[in-house]
């Protein structure tokens, strides 16, 4: 499997607008492929719209996105209300869950760490052995490094029932050690975190 990641930079006010004239044609790509989640900035950088694609393989892509764009329904005319656009391809990490629908959010937070070259493997490992009681307290919804775009990033989405929620499992893994995985920063030059909400017609609400 391959995940896209479509950012959508919107000019303020933009993204409501844009989720809005989605939702209305949704249904015809829905036909084709299934977006993971669909998702607009609470916290972070605002104005913001974050959608996940799976797809079978590179090859895959290219054909359900040709076949949905001769449906004459899609892409949405969201042109105007979108300032930049950026799309970087993910494989899913060793550890990475199969992908969920469902209730599992209101609240998702992604975070996103540029690694040092070649580091990856490394933190793979570490997470590999620290993981199992990190899932004790919530879900991980994705991890997974760049194939293409913006290279050596390492995504990883986590849901929660509210900030609050997000604030006490973060407090309670620090605190009894069991996460995050030791040793990990060191390869890290960059984090960066945003909060999500689902849009309506996102499978992840």
């Amino acid at each position: 499997m391959i995940y896209e990641i479509r950012t959508y930079n919107c000019i303020p006010g933009g993204a409501q607008e844009l989720i809005q004239r989605v939702g209305e044609k949704y249904e015809h790509r829905a036909k084709y492929s299934e977006v993971a989640g669909f998702w607009y900035t609470d916290i972070g950088p605002l104005h913001q719209v974050v959608h996940l694609w799976p797809y079978e393989s590179p090859g895959d892509r290219q054909r359900v996105r040709g076949e949905a764009a001769k449906d004459g329904n899609w892409p949405p005319n969201t042109y105007d209300v979108i300032a930049d656009m950026q799309s970087e391809i993910y494989l899913p990490a060793p550890f990475c869950p199969a992908m969920r629908k469902g209730d599992l959010g209101p609240v998702y937070e992604m975070r996103t760490y540029t690694l040092k070259p070649g580091s990856f493997p490394e933190v793979a490992k570490r997470w590999e052995e620290a993981l199992e009681k990190r899932l004790e307290l919530s879900p991980l919804l994705f991890a997974g490094t760049t194939e293409h775009g913006g290279l050596n990033k390492f995504v990883h989405i986590w849901p929660y029932k509210s900030v609050d929620h997000r604030s006490e499992i973060r407090a309670k893994a620090q605190a009894t050690g069991v996460w995050p995985p030791k040793g990990g920063r060191q390869f890290s030059v960059k984090q960066e975190n945003k909060i999500l909400l689902p849009a309506p017609f996102s499978p992840l609400q």
